[in-house]
């Protein structure tokens, strides 16, 4: 599984912060989805891309972790 994260450049988000980010769902997918890479990075948009998922409730759950750990901000230092 893949996940491509494009964060707006224009939120001016650090880069300790995207990192940050990156560890915690890392350590929130892991667990499941042993076989992934996670990029975030910097565009012109925010969006979110999933490859290499098959079924829906896969996707339908790591998108719910995402936003899980995305609202939940004790991860942001």
């Amino acid at each position: 599984m893949r996940i491509e994260i494009m964060i707006d450049k224009e939120q001016k988000i650090s880069q300790s912060t995207l990192d940050a980010l990156e560890s915690e769902l890392l350590k929130n997918l892991h667990p499941q989805y042993p076989r992934m890479a996670i990029r975030i990075r910097k565009g012109s948009a925010n969006g979110v891309e999933l490859s290499g998922l098959r079924m829906d409730e896969d996707k339908k759950n790591v998108m719910d972790i995402l936003q899980s750990v995305w609202e939940d901000d004790s991860w942001h230092h």
